[in-house]
Formats: C-alpha cells, structure tokens, sequence
C-alpha cells in the first residue's frame, strides 16, 4: 500500500483534534461560559500551530518535487495548502458558534459588545475607564522616514490612518497589559465591551481628530529557537537569549480584519517584511484566547464546582513509612494533587532523608516543589535536579527557578545534547537505606494537576527505586547513551535504551499468544500516535485477530476500521472538561495482563529523541483500577466521538450519557 493509505498527515489529524475543540464550545450541554472557554482553547491552539507547525509547513512547499524525497521522504508538499483551506474552514465555523454565543449571553443580560457601537448608556462608562485607564499604555508609532518598530509576536495593534492613507500610524491594543475586556452594569444588565473598539471610539478625540480609520492586525512569529550549538558554554544563558529573540522570528501570519486596504497590507508587508502567503484575513477582533479571562463569572453558567477527592490521608505516619507498606496511585484532577507535594515537602525535612533527585519539565510559576527542594538544601540533605531548558514556552520559567534553587545548594544540571527530558519522576533516599520512588505521566505541577487528567505513582519497590536510580546517575553526564544496552532496564521502560523494543516485544506476545487460539487485546491511551513502526506493530495485531483499542486526543496517523488494515481497530477521542493527559499501556491475553503508565507518547520526538518513562503497575489493586478506568473512558458516548480512516471525529450514533469523566467520579467516591 501506498505510505498515504497507511497513515493520516499528522499536522491534518492535529486540525481534527481542534476542531473537536471547537466542537465543544456548540455543544447543547456544555455551560454557556464554558464555551467561551472552548474558543479560547482552539484560538490558543491554532496561534500555537502558527508558531510551531506553520514555519515548518511553509519551508516544505518551497521545496522543489524533486529534492523533496531526498530532504524528507515521502513528505506531501501540499500540506501547507490543506492546512490553510481546513482552517479556513475552522474559522468560519468559529464565528458561527461565537455569533451563537453571544445571543445565548443577551438572554442571560450580559451583552458582550462585539462589532457594534457601544450603546449611549454606558458610554460614560466607557470614556471614563479610556481616558483614566487605557490611555496610559497606548503608543501612537508614525510610519515614516525614522520608523524603526518591530511588531511584538501575537501581541494587537491598529494600522491607525486619516483621510490621506499616507499618514499611517501604528497603535498597541495593550490586551498584555490589561483584561481584554471592561465590564459595567446599568439595570439588570452586564455589558462587556473589547478595549479595542474604547480606543476605536476615543482615540479620535484625544487626538483632535474627527476622521481617523483603525485596521486591526496581529503577526504570528516562528516560535523554535536557533539552539545548533546550544552547547557551547552556558546552556542557561544560551536559551534565556534565544526566548528574547523568540519575539523577533520570522512572520508566519500577519493576521488582518476585514476590509484592511489592499495598499496599507502591502505597505506593511514591506515594512515588517512580510511573505505573501502568511497575509490572511481573519475578524474584526483576534486573539479570542483571551476569552480565557472574560470577566463574568455566574456558577450557573459554568461546569459545577468539582470537589477533589482527597486520597490517602494517613496523617499519623511517615508517607515513606506507608510507602514501605503499599504503594499509592493519584489520579488527578480527580484525586488532590497533595500526596505528591507531601511527597517532596516530607522528603525535605524529615530527618532519616539524606537525598532527593527528581526532574523536572514544566515547574508552575509559583511552585511548592520548587520550593521543598531548596528547603531541602538547605537542611542538609543532597538535592539534584535535573531541569530541562527546552520545555516549549516553558524556558523562562525553568531557568528562573533552577538559579532560585541553585542559589539555595541545589545541585541543578540541565538539558542533554539533542534530546529533550520528558520524564516525570523522583527518588527520595533513606538512612537506613530504603528507596522511595515517584513516577508520573504528566508533569510535576500543582497547577496543571488541577485541570489535566494524569496518574502518578508512589512506590517502594526495591527493583523500581534501583533502576531509577541508574537513570538518575546517568542524567547528570548530558550525554547520549552510546547504544541501548548501556544500562540493562529491566522492569522500567526507558526511551532511548529499551523503550521502543519493550512495546515491540509486548505487542508482539499478544500476536504469538492470539495464533495460539488464546484471545488478545492491546488497550492504549495516548496524546498522540505518529510514530510508524508502532503504528505498523498494531496494524499487524489486528490483523492477526487481536483487539485493539485505542484512546487517542491529539495527532493519531494511524488509520482505524481500514478493510484489509486494521479492521480490529477502534479510535476514540475524548474532549471534555479536563484535557485528557495520561498515558496507558494494557496487554491482556489468557489470564495474564501486564498494565504501565507513562510520560512517553508515541511520536518520534519521544521514542527517539526525549528520555521518557513508563513504569509497570504490579499491585492487584492498583492494576485493576487503571484497567477499569480505561473501560470507563472507552464506553464514553458523550464527549467521546470515534475517529474514522480520514481521521475525522465521528460523533457516536445512539449515545446512552456514558460520559467518562464525570463517571470516573462517581467510580473513585465508590
């Protein structure tokens, strides 16, 4: 078959998964805020996509048809368009829905004013909040022989002309600055109106002038950073330089309202230095992310408060001590996050610690891990850290808070030559010699735990807490490994030593069992699936007769229900309430079932260029609880739609309410 038939283009399968999201936000049960929020989602998703993805795209449709195998084989030139006429699409589909909403928001008396005139009642309102408020951030940039300014990555801005187009000038729309939105009540009604059109309405007359026309644009900026020779020298001051660069890369969309003149579009495209095919036009107002902190807050007008279970309360015992008992599995956001920063608190001034290691990804911007660390340091104990740099968006951050812990004796080591650290995990040491190890499937972050559905264990397990170890010896050296078998996991599944021919071997055990007569079944919850020979590996169990299910969010190449594929496979996505996050890996045939959980999707970056961790649950209990949660997710017919060949979402014929995430609930209460 040709490659096409065997797999979908992952950057149109990422499109799928956001129009998925957007989906949402028209969804009848969905709360009328909640959708709000949806928009935002898929607005902040496709302004990612831009900065990421698009770059990328545009590079290869320059490639001519004939280099383009020996540059990347098998690469479908035409992507870029695709991508652009889906989005398209996506876009008009976007302001169907939002039109939508806004009328669901009248019938609730909150008027969002949105490409109208503000209304007389509140314009006093409104000029008092411009002229006291807004006014003090705008800049009012002429266009002329000394112009010398560079549009800021994502941020708003008004191509501000008069009657004579040759006077041109360029104005902010401080949105970064300030909320997005100004609020106030008159009666019974809430009125929200964009700062934008405040300073459309405004500026005119701060300016002594009657006739001025306002052109909202936005320039998306290529988001990679230039690190070929990261290496040399200070890896933290090599990437601190890149991200303040990062404002400054090449345009991959200039974003512009409708009815923007012809001859200001290709003033500014000389200006900014601007290519012909990242000009597009979008609505009168960009950056809908920032619905994200729209200003009304009604409870009945969103999800209902969801109180998290609080598991493993035994506050009268040492957790390690407890640890040495049975291990212990969170499931956030449903189950608290506190164990795990109990974990790292605890380790920090118990006095039988004498060592911590752990990595960390993405730390929160206020961080009680970040901060037991350094306590820990500080009382003595060894602490290292390895933080990884490279954490898309996230580097700032890292580096922050790797110099505040550094400062407090810290041992920090930091990003390994062309691979990425993605794994979740620590390890605490005892006096008396005992090991306690943490794994997780997502990061080590309070604030994410709150709305991002993950799994983490606790373990004493001797095997785990030793092969840990290892890992964590090795992370220090910032080296590759020379070939797999440099350390010998047995019981871990480590990317760049034996993760890939771990799942080899696991898939391959259900086809030799399933020949055998034996019923088979692979299980597999996943952010996204684009690695092919995986993808090949369960092509193959299907059609050996195993069953294979699986829970896919995000990019999925693969294509399920195929004559002759992988008819024995099912493809669902779940976009709900929480973002789905965790991965897990069931292999079931006879009797037995081995069950892992773990930071690793199966993309190329993670099989061949992160260090990922997936980890074994043994415990009975444990076990089983994972696999009951899978079929909970499996059954969904709510928020679950199937994914067809195409890699579209097909919503689910005859839906019963299985609608997981809240049954997950009621299945932990019980």
């Amino acid at each position: 078959m040709k490659k096409e038939d065997l797999y979908i283009n992952r950057d149109i399968s990422w499109l799928s998964f956001n129009d998925r999201v957007l989906t949402e936000a028209g969804r009848k049960e969905v709360p009328l805020l909640e959708k709000l929020q949806f928009l935002a989602i898929f607005s902040s998703n496709l302004d990612e996509f831009y900065r990421v993805r698009m770059p990328v795209l545009m590079a290869w449709k320059k490639i001519k048809k004939k280099a383009t195998d020996q540059v990347v084989p098998n690469l479908d030139i035409g992507t870029y368009k695709k991508a652009s006429k889906i989005i398209d699409k996506q876009q008009e589909k976007f302001g169907f829905l939002l039109t939508d909403i806004i009328h669901q928001l009248t019938e609730e008396n909150i008027i969002l004013i949105y490409n109208q005139e503000i209304p007389v009642t509140i314009k006093p309102l409104v000029a008092n909040y411009f002229f006291n408020t807004i006014a003090s951030y705008l800049q009012i940039i002429p266009v002329d022989e000394e112009f010398s300014f560079f549009p800021i990555n994502n941020h708003l801005y008004f191509a501000m002309t008069g009657n004579n187009t040759t006077d041109l000038f360029i104005v902010n729309i401080p949105a970064d600055r300030i909320n997005r939105f100004f609020t106030c009540q008159v009666n019974s009604k809430t009125y929200v109106v964009f700062i934008d059109d405040i300073i459309k309405l405004f500026l005119p007359g701060l300016l002594q002038s009657k006739s001025l026309n306002f052109y909202s644009f936005k320039i998306t900026r290529d988001a990679e950073l230039n690190l070929q020779d990261e290496f040399d020298g200070d890896i933290a001051q090599k990437i601190e330089a890149e991200v303040k660069k990062r404002d400054l890369g090449y345009a991959t969309r200039f974003l512009h309202q409708p009815g923007f003149p012809d001859q200001l579009i290709e003033r500014l495209a000389i200006l900014f230095d601007l290519r012909k095919s990242s000009i597009v036009t979008g609505g009168y107002y960009h950056n809908l992310k920032d619905f994200f902190s729209f200003p009304i807050k009604k409870g009945e007008l969103s999800f209902p408060p969801q109180q998290q279970l609080e598991a493993h309360q035994d506050f009268e015992h040492s957790i390690f001590d407890q640890l040495d008992q049975h291990d212990m599995l969170i499931c956030t956001p449903y189950e608290s996050f506190d164990p795990i920063l109990r974990f790292f608190n605890e380790a920090a001034i118990n006095p039988d610690v004498t060592e911590i290691h752990t990595t960390l990804y993405r730390i929160a911007s206020d961080s009680h891990i970040a901060q037991a660390l350094a306590t820990a340091a500080k009382n003595g104990k060894k602490v290292n850290v390895f933080v990884e740099l490279k954490a898309r968006f996230d580097e700032a951050n890292n580096i922050h808070w790797s110099r505040i812990m550094k400062e407090q004796g810290v041992k920090i080591s930091y990003s390994i030559p062309n691979l990425k650290v993605h794994a979740k995990i620590a390890l605490v040491k005892r006096k008396d010699g005992k090991e306690s190890a943490l794994f997780g499937t997502g990061n080590l972050n309070e604030k994410t735990a709150k709305v991002y559905t993950d799994y983490f264990l606790m373990t004493s397990d001797r095997l785990l807490a030793e092969e840990l170890s290892l890992l964590f010896e090795f992370l220090p050296n910032r080296q590759k490994p020379d070939k797999p078998t440099d350390i010998p996991f047995q019981e871990l599944l480590i990317a760049q030593f034996n993760l890939k021919q771990a799942f080899d071997n696991l898939i391959d055990e259900t086809i030799t069992q399933v020949k055998m007569g034996i019923a088979a079944s692979i299980k597999i919850k996943l952010n996204n699936l684009e690695e092919e020979s995986l993808i090949n590996k369960l092509y193959e169990a299907g059609q050996a007769g195993v069953k294979v299910q699986l829970l896919v969010r995000g990019i999925c190449r693969l294509k399920p229900q195929v004559k002759g594929l992988s008819e024995n496979i099912e493809v669902k996505r779940i976009v709900g309430r929480y973002l789905e996050h965790g991965r897990i890996f069931i292999f079931q045939y006879g009797e037995h079932t081995k069950v892992y959980l773990g930071s690793s999707d199966w993309m190329n970056r993670n099989i061949y260029h992160r260090i990922e961790t997936c980890f074994p649950i043994t415990e009975p209990v444990l076990s089983n609880k994972i696999q009951q949660l899978f079929e909970i997710q499996f059954a969904d017919d709510v928020e679950a739609t199937f994914l067809d060949e195409m890699g579209q979402n097909i919503p689910i014929e005859h839906p019963t309410g299985n609608k997981s995430q809240q049954q997950i609930v009621d299945y932990l209460n019980n």
